[in-house]
């Protein structure tokens, strides 16, 4: 395939990306093309009122008195129902929040099935597309042999280019790239599109070595230089960092891309998560006597921690855990053994709900344990528990020790301690009052970490990407006021002009 092939370039009537203006409704025209890495770019993007300011005489401030509308290409390795984590709700809530602003969204993901949930009735229809192959199946890689590599990603390349001429885009948004074609990231940067990168977790360190062809390359640039001439399909990574704008989800996620790739990020922000407060609206805390009923929800994975929370009930006689969640079932088989080896089998109890019923299991709850021994890139969990009212004990390590605060949202225990764990829920059970103040500091914590606060945020940098920023940069998201343990170097975002 060569370059262009994928998005129609040099089309008759196109605009030299595969958009025919004459078809083009004109509230998605821009009256003035922006630039993009100095190449035109005829955008179909209704120009907003906007108020800029000047900062060391550059244009930086972004307030807009009226939303722009633009054409959003996302793509991305899951996409509920079928999801195995936070990541890909936080990517469905900010596309539905987008589609209901005006936006135009088409949504690229896998094949990837979670094994008893179907598909939503009618989704293909409404911009879902479940066409790109993944080798990722319930917690592990997929081999694929040699011989099928390249067809795969001649399938895939197929697919982009089919998804980018259904809707035009004037921006891509690229969600979790993991066990994707890294080909796909390839022909997006040549391309010369927009790119936003939304980064909740570190794949841009590792998502090239996951895939099967690329990695083939990864330390053969020579090599993959050579395979490209000959096959036309990627088999190179480009310059990712200089290729766009990357909204990563906390300071550690930017600090550790940087730290662990060859890129650097000349525009980035960090634009903090959130929960959906349609599924976890704001509650009253009403007094409970305490009865020791421990909730874990999340993943079942080995790095969140959840062996430290089962080790932790020989330690508290009269606790029990539940364990909501899916992922992997043979990390499930081993707590379940550790439990009965334990003698704590009878406490123990594990779960599957969907998300809308979740905030009732956070609220029965007495504590929610959080007992990560990695550094996540955020973490969800501890802010739809501060939702729903339930003291939270966690270890604040990764990016949720950038809103996690000890004494003040929660209770913090060495990660890995069940000792410590155990600590802190006594501490709880013992003392009303820190509860309530806990469960009141978590409210603040929510106000500000919600998703519609996440997709204002990223719907402005995405429409500044796409107008080539000619209007400045959006604001940088300021931290939340009630969170002390922020650790940014500046207040939330660091965005910068590239030269």
């Amino acid at each position: 395939m060569k370059e262009g092939d994928d998005h129609g370039e040099g089309d008759e009537g196109s605009d030299g990306y595969g958009r025919d203006e004459a078809r083009t409704p004109a509230r998605w025209r821009a009256t003035t093309p922006a630039r993009a890495r100095g190449r035109p770019h005829g955008l179909h993007v209704r120009q907003p009122r906007l108020n800029c300011a000047r900062r060391s005489g550059a244009l930086v401030a972004w307030n807009t008195t009226e939303a722009a509308l633009a054409r959003i290409l996302v793509v991305t390795n899951m996409y509920p129902p079928h999801h195995y984590g936070g990541y890909e709700l936080s990517c469905r809530d900010v596309v539905e929040r987008w589609r209901a602003r005006g936006h135009e969204v088409l949504v690229l993901t896998s094949t990837l099935r979670v094994p008893g949930v179907p598909d939503d009735p009618g989704e293909r229809a409404r911009g879902v597309w479940r066409d790109l192959s993944i080798v990722y199946r319930e917690g592990d890689l997929v081999g694929v042999p040699l011989w099928r590599r390249p067809s795969m990603q001649r399938a895939d390349q197929r697919t982009l280019a089919s998804a980018i001429s259904a809707i035009r885009p004037d921006v891509v948004s690229l969600w979790h790239m993991a066990a994707l074609s890294t080909g796909l990231i390839t022909t997006l940067v040549r391309s010369g599109l927009p790119l936003v990168y939304n980064v909740c977790d570190d794949w841009l360190t590792y998502a090239a070595r996951m895939d099967p062809w690329m990695r083939l390359f990864v330390d053969r640039r020579w090599l993959g230089r050579r395979v490209e001439q000959i096959s036309g399909l990627p088999a190179t990574v480009p310059d990712v960092g200089s290729s766009g704008t990357f909204c990563f989800v906390s300071q550690l996620t930017a600090t550790r891309s940087e730290a662990h790739t060859a890129w650097t990020f000349p525009i980035q922000t960090i634009v903090y998560s959130g929960i959906d407060l349609e599924d976890f609206p704001a509650v009253e805390p009403a007094p409970e006597p305490w009865s020791w009923r421990l909730l874990y929800v999340g993943r079942l994975d080995p790095r969140k921690g959840i062996e430290t929370a089962v080790r932790a009930l020989t330690l508290l006689p009269d606790a029990t855990l539940d364990i909501v969640g899916r992922g992997d079932e043979a990390y499930r088989r081993q707590l379940e053994h550790l439990a009965g080896r334990l003698g704590v089998a009878d406490r123990l109890r594990f779960d599957v709900v969907e998300r809308r019923e979740l905030q009732d299991r956070y609220a029965a709850a007495d504590a929610v344990v959080f007992p990560n021994v990695w550094d996540e890139p955020f973490g969800l969990v501890p802010i739809e528990a501060m939702a729903s009212g339930t003291p939270v004990v966690a270890t604040a390590t990764g990016g949720s020790a950038e809103f996690l605060a000890d004494g003040v949202n929660c209770l913090v225990f060495p990660a890995g301690s069940a000792v410590g764990l155990a600590r802190a829920v006594r501490r709880l059970a013992n003392d009303a009052e820190l509860r309530a103040t806990l469960v009141r500091q978590g409210t603040t914590t929510v106000n500000e970490l919600n998703v519609d606060r996440l997709a204002e945020v990223l719907e402005e940098w995405h429409v500044a990407t796409a107008e080539g920023f000619a209007h400045g940069m959006p604001q940088e998201r300021p931290r939340a006021a009630a969170q002390p343990s922020y650790k940014s170097s500046s207040s939330g975002a660091t965005p910068v002009r590239q030269s």
